[in-house]
């Protein structure tokens, strides 16, 4: 497992949230297509503001509202607890991660217009984190640097207390380390398996577009 370093890329901020439901629209941007390859994905995240899920998340929701996970999760391939697919014989890896589904409008499926998350004690890490962004770097020595940002044009932004540097690095820190546990988990149990070749290619998935659904899958996955 590589270290993990988290740095805040400001100085000081201030923010308090106006509940105007901005952060409660998600973009799926236009360009892609199912699957996104590593040197396109910096530019995926840059155009997009998907709430990305944990297992840890989407069974906590799912016990307490009593909702089946597929209410409220979007992935590309139908949603069954596993994040990564293989194709290709092994020479293509997928992480079809999981993200909260949204309505028509691109709304959450758990926003209500006028009183805003209907799910607020349980939200999300990546919803408890806007307007604040993550740009994940890697070192030369194979670690991953999290550098924090943030939407300046958020109507938060500039308003009530300065924002507390080191609560922000630990949630930073705790989201990544929970996705990048559970991917490990599988990706360690494929190979042992020999599901996954040699240097076979690592692609994201565009969530939300409702296909697989038909496609053959491997039984053992």
């Amino acid at each position: 497992m590589p270290t993990i370093r988290v740095a805040v890329d400001f100085d000081e901020v201030n923010f308090k949230c106006q509940r105007c439901g901005a952060c409660c629209h998600h973009r799926r941007p236009e360009g892609f297509g199912d699957l996104v390859a590593a040197d396109r994905l910096a530019e995926f995240v840059e155009k997009s503001n998907l709430i990305y899920l944990t297992r840890e998340e989407i069974e906590k929701i799912s016990q307490r509202y009593r909702l089946p996970a597929e209410e409220f999760v979007d992935t590309l391939h139908p949603y069954n607890g596993r994040l990564v697919k293989v194709e290709d014989r092994g020479r293509k890896v997928i992480l079809d991660l999981p993200v909260m589904k949204s309505k028509e409008d691109s709304s959450c499926v758990f926003f209500r217009e006028g009183s805003g998350c209907s799910i607020y004690p349980l939200r999300p890490r990546a919803c408890r984190l806007f307007p604040f962004r993550v740009e994940e770097e890697s070192t030369a020595k194979g670690d991953i640097l999290l550098k924090i940002g943030y939407n300046p044009t958020c109507p938060g932004i500039g308003r009530g207390e300065a924002i507390d540097k080191r609560s922000l690095e630990e949630l930073v820190a705790e989201q990544f380390r929970s996705r990048a546990e559970e991917l490990a988990e599988e990706i360690l149990d494929l190979k042992a398996r020999g599901l996954i070749s040699y240097g076979a290619e690592v692609y994201r998935t565009v969530p939300g577009r409702g296909r697989g659904a038909e496609r053959k899958k491997d039984p053992r996955l």
